[in-house]
Formats: structure tokens, C-alpha cells, sequence
């Protein structure tokens, strides 16, 4: 969709020049405050109540993982690109002085247990943060055009881990709330809240994706924990068509 590219373009152009990027220039921004809007995050009820945490992988999201285990919860963190996979971080799996320097990036996979569905079992979770671009005035996420967090949101749905109503979580700084809609694709996911340093704002009702699985673009499609669940869900009906034969 050209309109929603371009103004990806333009968001990135602008947040690069207001927080010149320490890597690549094409991702959700690390804004100055982050770590503010992750401690107003530790304030929410569905934070509170959430004993295990799916977070995305970006740098902006390093306080939101480092708290997470601070506070006893469970980690299930996302690895760079969704390339390896899962992770599991539980408090006890990471000395305290460590978490800083290994719930980042590539080291994630070094900070807990790394899983594999369908042969790891990924239990439930209560709340999904993720990073973003831009948010419209319904919660529609613009993200940096790959779809990880579209991805990531539909896999764990298909696999019981999250459902359509647990809570999506996005951290940004205020400036990143814009008063306008974006063009929505049905593979598109809406956050429940968006946590900037000075604010919390509330969406309802939450935008959620359409499409399934079968929906992907070939380049999501390919990768592994791709493969691994859509394998197993469709050796789950192949098992639903001979029980019924």
C-alpha cells in the first residue's frame, strides 16, 4: 500500500532526525524517555496483573524487559527478526548485574531458554508490549513495514498463548500519537493502550487482525517458527479429518 509506505517514510525521516538512531534507521525509534514510559507502564493494572510478558525485541523496549524480571514475571521475549525464535526468561535464569546486557538483541537467546514450538510448549501469557512507528487515533499500529508484531500477535493466538482479547501494549513517546487514521490492511494490528513518559491513552474498541496464517507474504512465511506452527496446526486437522473418517 503506497500511502501507508510513504507515510512510513516520513515518520521515519522525522524521528531519525529527532533521535539520530544508533543502528539502523528504519526502526521503531529508541525516544529519549523510554525508560519513563516503561516505569508508568509498571503502573497499569493489566501490567500488575500479568505474571508472564510477550515483549518485542527493539532497544526502546530493553527497561520494559530489564522490569519485567525485576518484578517477577515471566519473559517470553521475541529474538531479533523472529529469526530464533522465543525465549524464555524467568528471574531466577538471569543474575540481576546481567540483565542489561543480555536481554538485548542477539544476546536474548544466551538470557533464558530458547523455544521451539511445537516440541517446547509455550504456556500463556497476559499482556503483549510492542514497539511502533507511529499510532493512529484508533490504536492502529504503524510499524517499520516488516510486520513482526502483526506476526507475532497472530502465531501466539493460533497457539493458546494469547487471545484476541488479551491486552496489546505500545510504548511511545507522545509525539508518536497522531490525530489521523492510517490506511488499515486486515493483517493489521490495533494497540489497547499506548504508554508514553506523560500519559496513558486508552483504545477501544482494540483493532485486531482479520487475516490468519495462510495470509502471510512469502518472506514471513519462510521463517522458521513460521514453518514449525504452521506445520503443526496443519497436522492438527489432518489428526480432525481422521477422526472423523
Amino acid at each position: 500500500m503506497r500511502e501507508k509506505e510513504q507515510l512510513r517514510q516520513e515518520y521515519q525521516a522525522r524521528w531519525s532526525a529527532l533521535w539520530p538512531p544508533a543502528g539502523e534507521s528504519l526502526r521503531p525509534p529508541h525516544f529519549a524517555e523510554a525508560g519513563r514510559a516503561a516505569e508508568r507502564l509498571r503502573r497499569l493494572p493489566e501490567y500488575r496483573r500479568a505474571r508472564t510478558i510477550v515483549v518485542m525485541a527493539d532497544p526502546v523496549l530493553l527497561q520494559v524487559r530489564v522490569n519485567a524480571l525485576g518484578d517477577g514475571k515471566t519473559l517470553l521475549a521475541a529474538t531479533p527478526g523472529l529469526k530464533q525464535g522465543l525465549v524464555r526468561i524467568t528471574p531466577q535464569m538471569l543474575a540481576i548485574p546481567l540483565r542489561s546486557r543480555l536481554l538485548r538483541g542477539g544476546s536474548l537467546v544466551q538470557a533464558g531458554k530458547p523455544l521451539r514450538p511445537p516440541a517446547d510448549r509455550l504456556g500463556k501469557a497476559e499482556l503483549l508490549v510492542a514497539p511502533a512507528l507511529a499510532v493512529d487515533a484508533r490504536g492502529l499500529l504503524l510499524g517499520d513495514g516488516r510486520g513482526l508484531t502483526d506476526l507475532l500477535h497472530a502465531l501466539l493466538v493460533s497457539q493458546g498463548v494469547l487471545t484476541p482479547q488479551t491486552p496489546v501494549v505500545v510504548l511511545v513517546d507522545s509525539r508518536q500519537l497522531s490525530a489521523d487514521e492510517f490506511p488499515a490492511q486486515p493483517w493489521d494490528l490495533g494497540a489497547d493502550l499506548a504508554v508514553t513518559p506523560e500519559e496513558v491513552r486508552r483504545f477501544a474498541p482494540p483493532l485486531r487482525p482479520r487475516a490468519d496464517l495462510e495470509a502471510l507474504p512469502p518472506a514471513l512465511a519462510a521463517l522458521p517458527l513460521v514453518r514449525a506452527v504452521r506445520g503443526q496446526l496443519s497436522q492438527d486437522l489432518d489428526d480432525e479429518d481422521d477422526d472423523e473418517d
